[in-house]
């Protein structure tokens, strides 16, 4: 497997994104899969705002927040992160929020590079960044994905000693996702689309559906997650202000 990053001029918001990138990668193999950087999709939609909104728009798009000494650790629809996604880094003294529907604009790119590029067997993933419990720095993760299978099942599978396996599947999103983060940077890289050449991943024909749901599949709900007694300690004494109120600092 191959991960190439590329590197590009400013993305600047309000930029058509799908121009962007076929303008800077003319040429896409049958195959590959691109990983497109949370920001730049952000940008395109407009999801930008001052900084002074930082705090009222974390609660804005949190189901459950947490404050700690260093930020909001935040419940989200996509599970938990830090400051519900918003990013002050390479935001010119704002924030960028997270893409709006990242799945579903996963998609859609997705059907325009198919169309575009003329190739069955195409992926997109979207990337964010995201902090490990207990681990030091932050790697990527697929806020959206489209054209292959997510995740990959051992389940009922032999391991070398013959034992079969009942809990485990590999998370095919997340993992290409901190390979291609890793290429494309977190600093000054200008690096915010990478390609993905030669992964071992299963393709999904454009007017095939998924044998599992889209991006719902990734997520655990709080109750079934392993962690769930060490967030329910955590977060005894946190709480969500109501839609009409909005908290600011």
């Amino acid at each position: 497997m191959d991960i190439i990053g590329i590197r590009t001029p400013l993305f600047e918001a309000g930029d058509d994104l799908i121009k962007f990138i076929t303008h800077h990668v003319p040429v896409l193999w049958e195959g590959d899969i691109v990983a497109i950087t949370s920001k730049i999709v952000a940008l395109s939609q407009g999801r930008i705002a001052p900084l002074s909104a930082r705090t009222t728009l974390i609660y804005r798009d949190s189901l459950k927040v947490i404050e700690t000494p260093w930020a909001f650790l935040t419940l989200t629809h996509d599970g938990w992160c830090i400051n519900a996604g918003a990013d002050e880094s390479n935001a010119n003294g704002g924030i960028i929020l997270l893409p709006k529907n990242a799945q579903k604009t996963a998609e859609a790119i997705r059907k325009k590079f198919v169309r575009h590029f003329s190739h069955k067997h195409l992926g997109v993933l979207i990337t964010d960044t995201k902090s490990v419990p207990l681990r030091v720095g932050t790697i990527g993760r697929a806020i959206g994905y489209a054209g292959f299978e997510p995740l990959k099942s051992y389940i009922g599978e032999k391991d070398l000693f013959g034992r079969k396996g009942r809990f485990t599947q590999s998370n095919v999103a997340d993992a290409l996702a901190a390979s291609a983060v890793f290429i494309m940077g977190e600093g000054d890289e200008q690096t915010p689309i990478a390609i993905i050449r030669d992964a071992p991943v299963h393709f999904i024909n454009i007017k095939q559906k998924s044998a599992r749901p889209a991006h719902a599949n990734l997520v655990i709900s709080p109750g079934a997650d392993i962690y769930a007694g060490a967030f329910r300690d955590a977060a005894r004494g946190s709480h969500k202000p109501s839609k009409k109120i909005r908290r600011v600092r």
